[in-house]
Parts: structure tokens; sequence; C-alpha cells
């Protein structure tokens, strides 16, 4: 066998599919310490992101079904993963988040309790992510929320979930740490009961923060919009009139080109807005508008996906054909290019995915067992529930909002 310089070596192999470099690591000790070596892992991740090569997961019956987008040839492969579930129900699993190459997924069971999973699709590695406290039953009395990002400054997942509480009208917001495996509450933020059960969320963190659109109730004939923004870091929560959108369209966060954007949908056109931060406060300014009414005529919804080095977007369009159209749009030449097309899914279990071969040390690997809470762990939540809501209620009537969890 040629021995290649360290050097010369990890530059050849950043550059091929991850599931080789995964077999590659059997060759030696010296190829297995350089193939598992944190430099290495991020430089391969790292490159990943410049080549553009993502993938688009979308879930199908207890499948995911993930696209392989090509920035070559501008096409996708199609691939599945096997994530059956234990019962079929209605609800089925939902994408949360993706970050770093783990993915965020929850479950809510025949008990009605959240089940929440860390998952890195390249090894079918898992973690089963405890439920915060008071979060983990879906009930009526609270709209629950999660986010998934990535802490530089302490190199840990953060999970970060945002808990509507009805009675108090308070935000509560709980953060995960992975290292930890442990949940800690911190500060929330006052507002009025959300006039919907719909959060739009940047699927990946940006700028060093997850934000969420919110729908308050405003006045008897408006509703007003927010956006939630949520410092990873600092563990802060704030929130921000959102004032450029008219009452009839509707906006969807996203990450173009590393910047927030605001896509606002109207039926006929998308005006694509871009966040300004001078240090004081964020404006938005728009970039373009797209006619999709001149191009396809009836839209009946779309997903903003990704931007591409060339200045192109990634977008997938229903045209009320029961497909999903997924389409590269040059804002330009103002040109679409239909490159692919699966069975249309909710907007709200499709993410972008970016492969990594980072480690959840746990040797357990997602299947139908792993989404299976017991009885017993069902009993003990339901209690821890209830025991939380006593002390969120107390702290909400004396103002404190900012207390432990478990």
């Amino acid at each position: 066998m040629v021995n290649l310089p360290r050097d010369i070596l990890s530059d050849i192999l950043i550059r091929l599919p991850v599931k080789s470099i995964a077999r590659f690591r059997c060759v030696n000790n010296e190829w297995l310490n350089l193939l598992k070596s944190s430099e290495f892992l991020k430089t391969q991740y790292q490159h990943a992101v410049e080549m553009d090569k993502f993938s688009i997961m979308l879930p199908s019956n207890g499948y995911i079904d993930t696209l392989s987008y090509d920035p070559f040839s501008s096409t996708c492969e199609e691939s599945s993963h096997d994530i059956r579930l234990v019962e079929s129900t209605e609800r089925g699993i939902e994408f949360l988040g993706c970050c770093n190459g783990l993915v965020l997924l929850k479950h809510v069971n025949k008990f009605h309790s959240c089940v929440l999973m860390l998952w890195n699709p390249c090894s079918n590695e898992c973690k089963r992510v405890p439920n915060p406290p008071g979060a983990s039953k879906d009930r009526s009395r609270m709209y629950v929320e999660y986010g998934l990002a990535y802490d530089y400054q302490i190199e840990d997942f953060k999970v970060v979930c945002l808990a509507e509480s009805l009675n108090n009208n308070w935000c509560k917001v709980h953060v995960y740490t992975l290292k930890s495996n442990s949940w800690r509450r911190v500060h929330g933020v006052k507002m009025d009961d959300f006039s919907d059960r719909v959060f739009s969320m940047a699927r990946l963190p940006v700028n060093g923060s997850l934000h969420w659109i919110i729908n308050e109730e405003g006045t008897e004939f408006r509703n007003d919009r927010f956006i939630l923004c949520f410092d990873i870091e600092k563990e802060k929560l704030d929130k921000m009139p959102l004032d450029i959108l008219d009452d009839a369209a509707e906006p969807f966060l996203c990450v173009l080109c590393g910047s927030l954007c605001l896509f606002c949908y109207d039926s006929k056109v998308i005006s694509v807005w871009v966040s300004k931060d001078n240090g004081v406060m964020k404006s938005w300014a728009k970039l373009f508008t797209i006619e999709l009414e001149k191009h396809f005529g009836e839209v009946y919804n779309y997903i903003p996906l990704q931007s591409l080095k060339n200045g192109k977007i990634l977008l997938g369009l229903n045209l009320g054909d029961y497909l999903l159209h997924m389409v590269i749009y040059d804002p330009k030449q103002d040109l679409f290019l239909d490159i692919h097309q699966v069975p249309v899914v909710s907007s709200l279990r499709v993410a972008v995915y970016m492969e990594r071969l980072i480690s959840l040390d746990t040797g357990i690997y997602l299947g139908p067992a792993q989404w299976k809470a017991s009885h017993k762990e069902d009993e003990a939540n339901y209690k821890d529930d209830a025991d939380v809501d006593d002390v969120d209620d107390h702290d909400s009537d004396t103002g404190d909002g900012d207390s432990d969890g478990d």
C-alpha cells in the first residue's frame, strides 16, 4: 500500500461520500484515527457545504425518502431510511430541525406522550431525548415547539423547547444540552394567546439564533405577527414585530446564503426579503419577487428549501397534481427548472440535511423499539408535568419567569 502524507490523504478522503469514509475506517488504525478525528470531520463537513452537497428528507409511510442533490448535474437521486413506528398513527414523525449532521425528530405515541429523538441518518445512530419538564404531554392547554442548534462556544448541541401556557400567557423556555443530557429552564417572554397553532421556523440556525413566526391575537379585525428569536449562546429569547406584511400574505422563514430570509406568499407572487442587522435592531430589505402565477398558474403551496452557490434557489411547489415539484429558480433570469417530482407531503415534514459522521456515542440505532414509551415512563411523565405546572403557575403569578427545570 502506498503511504501518502496525512494532509494529502485527508484532502482526498473528504471528497468521498460519507458511507465510503465510514467503511474506510476499517483499513487500519491510522485511517481509523484520522477519519474519526474532530479536525477531519469538521473539514469534511465544511467541504460538503462549499460543494452544495445536501439531501432533502421527506417522511412517507414509516420511511424517510431522501433526495440527494447533485450540484454538478442539478439532479436528485432517491433513497430511503426505514424508521417505521410500532403503531400506525395519524401524527407520524415530524422533523423539528437539522443541524451539523444531526436531525431532531418527534413522534406523539398512542399514550399522547411526545417522544423526542436525535438521529444521525448517515450511521442510523440515535439518542432518545428526555422530555422537558411540563412538556411531555401533547395537551390542548399548551402548545410546544422545538428547535435544534449547535453552540460553538461550548462545542455542544442544544435543543430549545418553547411552551405556550394558555393559563398565564407566558412563553416558557427550556434548553437541553447533549453532553449533560439534561434540561434547564431559562427566561421566557410574556405574550398574548397565540391565534393559531402554526409556527414557522427557519430550518437551520442562522447568525447564532433560531427563529419562529407567531401570530398573536390583536384587534377584532386583525392578528399581529411577530418573530421569536432565541440567541443560542446567550440563551435569551426576544420578540420582534413583523410589520412588513399585509394581512393577506402568508410568511415563511428560511435561511438563504447564510442570512435569515422571509418568503411572503399571496397565491400569485412570492416576495423574498432578507434580514439586515445594524447592531441595534433588525430590518428587512426586499431581494426579489417570484411571479408564480405567470409560470405555473395556480400554486397551492410552496416550500423554500435551499439556496445554491450559483445564486439559484431550490423550491418545492404543490401545483395541485398530488406531486411536490422540486424546482430550481434563477432570480437573475426569472427562469425555473423542474428537476424532480415526489408525492405531496406537508411542509412541516420536510427538512434539508447535510451529512456528517458525528457520533452520539450511544451504539443505539433507530428502529421501532426506540419510539416505544413504556407505561411506567408515561405515568412518571404525567406526574412530573403536574408537579412542574404547579411551580410554573406560581412563578408566573409572582412575575418570575426564570426557574430551574430538572
